[in-house]
């Protein structure tokens, strides 16, 4: 089968997007990706070694020339598109205004269209292709609630399927230099990091000097320089780490909510502290964080009610409670619905029947 990725504009949408196709590629089907010149699936798609086509096309949000201006690109994407996909058997869009014009080309084509949503509520582009697609597939509950068909399914995120391999892992404890006899509290804020965030971290690692346990903090590309220098016997900085990886060793994280992170959290079944980014489209981050917190999955913290105080309170509240890691953990179980990856295949391949 000839299937078409459509996947851009953030890391949320794209990684769930490669790893689907990972498997889907073992499995013997064709496959390319399609999304903006400008956005950064023009960096990570190739680096995965897949082929990317990219369409000159501007985002939806900003004043009356950006909007004309997005108008005018989605045309030319939607014909170039068409052209594009011609041979291609499904298209699988994952969100973002990316995917309009292109999955609306496909439903022209008469090609069978499978959208993925990994948000706590329908994002627009997926609100406005609903009705053009084949079968919608949901990484919450909440998020297909209002619909009423049977071609909007809950599965999950693809991105847990990687998360669920990974264990505890001595080795990889030590490596790090941290204390394998200790708890492990790890924050991490993306791959750029936060420089807001930072600011409250600093001062709570400035009280820690006396803590029973250790601290793994991955700063994120553009702070590390801040950071890099600190002298504190149980905090260990790193510009960067494995996410998942790391998580799985740990007994609480604390990061950000976007759909990735937040399925990676659900697989592993690690206690969370979240605190939601309030920069990004819809807020949405918040509302994933709202449905984990509102189950006692997780603790939510708002970064407007953030300070050091607070936050070294919560960790050592969580850290020092084994009842309520062990009801956080137990909690995220009723979210975790197995290999993502194979349900999503099977679903596909049901279309086909």
């Amino acid at each position: 089968m000839k299937i078409a990725m459509v996947a851009g504009g953030t890391g949320g949408h794209i990684y769930p997007a490669l790893t689907l196709a990972d498997e889907l590629k073992k499995r013997g089907h064709e496959l390319v990706f399609m999304g903006a010149k400008e956005r950064l699936e023009r960096k990570i798609v190739p680096e995965r070694g897949y082929e990317l086509i990219a369409y000159d096309i501007h985002t939806t949000s900003g004043g009356p020339w950006s909007k004309f201006l997005s108008l005018v690109t989605m045309a030319k994407t939607y014909f170039k598109a068409k052209k594009d996909l011609k041979d291609y058997d499904l298209v699988i869009g994952f969100g973002n205004y990316i995917s309009l014009p292109i999955v609306k080309a496909a439903k022209k084509l008469g090609i069978k269209i499978v959208l993925h949503e990994q948000n706590s509520f329908l994002g627009k582009a997926n609100k406005m292709l609903y009705k053009d697609c084949d079968l919608l597939i949901a990484s919450y509950k909440e998020s297909i609630k209002d619909l009423k068909d049977q071609k909007a399914i809950y599965i999950g995120n693809p991105q847990s399927s990687i998360a669920r391999l990974y264990k505890y892992d001595e080795k990889l404890v030590k490596e790090l230099g941290v204390d394998p006899d200790k708890k492990i509290v790890t924050i991490f804020m993306g791959s750029l990091g936060s420089e807001s965030v930072n600011k409250v971290l600093k001062a709570y690692f400035e009280s820690c000097s006396d803590i029973d346990y250790e601290i793994i903090f991955a700063t994120g590309d553009k702070e590390y320089h801040k950071f890099k220098d600190l002298k504190l016997d149980h905090v260990h900085v790193f510009q960067r780490i494995e996410g998942a990886r790391v998580m799985a060793s740990s007994d609480l994280v604390i990061t950000r909510s976007g759909a990735s992170t937040i399925a990676e959290i659900i697989a592993l079944h690690t206690p969370a502290i979240l605190i939601p980014s309030p920069y990004v489209a819809n807020n949405h981050q918040y509302y994933n964080a709202k449905v984990l917190s509102d189950k006692k999955a997780a603790l939510l913290l708002e970064e407007k009610e953030l300070n050091a105080y607070k936050l070294k309170e919560t960790v050592e509240a969580v850290l020092n409670d084994q009842e309520e890691r062990k009801a956080l953990s137990d909690n995220l179980k009723a979210f975790d619905a197995g290999d993502v990856v194979q349900m999503i295949i099977e679903e596909i391949d049901k279309l086909w029947k």
